[in-house]
């Protein structure tokens, strides 16, 4: 059996995005880090990690800095960036780095699945996927990244400067659009369809 630990410090999107590839790839053990402390310390427990999937946007690590600490701490480690940043510099950086592949969070989950399950395979080069679903308004797309980052309405209203009245009414049609009924659902399927935005600032 594959390992693959994935590490995102976006709890929501974190635990949806391994919930999706627990169902679709029940052959790949699914590990979780919410920050590169506790990916090093995983690194360190467990020997057989096959594929660290990377947010380089940590809450204790940023940027390269993150890919290359963890390398240097598990020389030889395969490891695909996840980033919310669609940056054909960044992905140049990364490959330099030692990095597999990286692969924007924007991505249509069933490519990103696809392609994660042929890199743990072959270790294939991960490349970007330029499909993309998004159905939603721009600012519907900022209050998605919100939630999929663990916001309340409350700071939701605070990050874009509007009412709850007005977060409620694109929770509501952000709900309607992807037929679901609560929040988690929501963040579940944005990560299914490929809906996911980064939070502002993320």
């Amino acid at each position: 059996m594959k390992t693959l630990l994935l590490v995102d410090d976006q709890v929501l999107f974190r635990e949806s995005l391994a919930l999706l590839l627990r169902q679709r790839l029940p052959q790949v053990r699914v590990l979780e880090a919410g920050s590169l402390h506790v990916a090093l310390r995983r690194c360190v427990e467990e020997a057989a990690i096959d594929l660290v999937v990377l947010d380089l946007e940590l809450r204790d690590s940023r940027g390269l800095m993150t890919l290359e600490r963890l390398r240097a701490a598990r020389p030889g480690l395969a490891v695909v960036v996840v980033s919310g940043t669609l940056d054909e510099s960044m992905a140049g950086e990364v490959r330099q780095r030692g990095a597999l592949g990286f692969l924007p969070k924007s991505s249509r989950a069933d490519a990103l699945v696809d392609t994660l399950q042929r890199t743990l395979l072959g270790r294939e080069p991960a490349t970007r996927h330029e499909e993309r679903i998004d159905p939603l308004s721009e600012r519907q797309q900022e209050v998605l990244g919100l939630l999929v980052a663990g916001k309340s309405n409350k700071l939701i209203c605070r990050e874009l400067d509007v009412s709850e009245a007005t977060v409620k009414t694109h929770l509501q049609a952000i709900f309607r659009k992807l037929d679901v009924n609560s929040r988690t659902q929501a963040v579940v399927a944005a990560v299914r369809l490929g809906l996911h935005t980064p939070a502002p600032g993320r």
